[in-house]
């Protein structure tokens, strides 16, 4: 019998089929599965032939319809090589053919630049440099620019999914759109599409060579809304960044991986960290 936030060392497809079967539903599943560039992983191979990966991604799909509710959200986050940008746009295009309707498409931005005459007046800044946030992970290429971001594409089985714009919502800059917008009632607009989240540079000793920060998965919860008892399901849970987004909102979580050590960090993480979101403290994230 399955329980609740809990990780299992099972392969995602076979593992859904148990929760179908079980007759358990997931109200958001969240996930960044491998992206098939050759990340040295510890027990996965990322070096799929493309239509084989794609076929796969498919697969994984058609079992998250069945439990997956109707009214749930799929975040799939999902990068590319710069020589490769097509990508993942192939495998939104696999989910489409399942069934799934692209709802939204979020753009996670990693590192950003701005130059002074771009910030604006009101925001308290005065330096005549750019504004550089953000780790920046250069590529040696005469070709291609720096990847800095990725995609996390918003699916649902309808495309009429309504969300909680403003739980992942921003403060308006310029105070006089309150009341001036018939929709701005309160101080709280929609963040939209492009979330900038950075992630700490790490030197060495990485516990996993394509993890996301907690942050990216918690706003994607939000973004669909907390409900009473509601469950989140990661299928690639990796070193457990969801399940910690999970107890930071004080969410049910379930998770598949099928690297033993990759849980074992996940189980680290957690027990190390627990009590400190539960009393809502913040952390330094992996």
């Amino acid at each position: 019998m399955i329980g609740l936030n809990q990780i299992y060392q099972e392969d995602c497809i076979t593992f859904m089929d148990k929760l179908q079967e079980e007759k358990i539903l997931v109200d958001v599943i969240v996930t960044s599965p491998p992206y098939n560039i050759n990340k040295e992983y510890g027990t996965y191979k990322d070096n799929k032939g493309e239509s084989q990966y794609l076929e796969w991604l498919k697969d994984v799909a058609k079992a998250s319809q069945s439990i997956l509710k109707n009214d749930g959200s799929f975040f799939l986050n999902i990068g590319c090589r710069p020589a490769d940008p097509i990508l993942p746009f192939l495998v939104a295009q696999k989910f489409e053919e399942t069934g799934y309707v692209l709802q939204n498409t979020i753009h996670w931005i990693k590192s950003v630049s701005i130059d002074p005459e771009d910030i604006g007046r009101n925001n308290g800044s005065r330096s005549n440099e750019n504004l550089s946030i953000g780790h920046f992970k250069p590529i040696i290429s005469e070709r291609y620019l720096s990847d800095l971001h990725e995609y996390v594409f918003h699916f649902t089985k309808t495309g009429n999914v309504k969300i909680d714009k403003l739980r992942a919502g921003v403060t308006y800059q310029d105070k006089s759109n309150i009341g001036r917008w018939k929709s701005a009632t309160r101080d709280k607009r929609d963040r939209g599409n492009v979330w900038v989240i950075s992630y700490p540079t790490i030197q060495e000793g990485r516990p996993h060579p394509a993890v996301f920060p907690v942050k990216l998965p918690q706003r994607c919860i939000e973004l669909h809304g907390i409900k009473p008892n509601m469950l989140v399901y990661d299928p690639f849970m990796g070193i457990g960044n969801t399940a910690l987004a999970c107890i930071r909102l004080k969410v049910n979580y379930i998770g598949t991986e099928i690297d033993p050590q990759y849980i074992k960090t996940a189980q680290e993480q957690i027990s190390g960290k627990i009590d400190l979101y539960l009393q809502g403290g913040e952390d330094e994230l992996i």
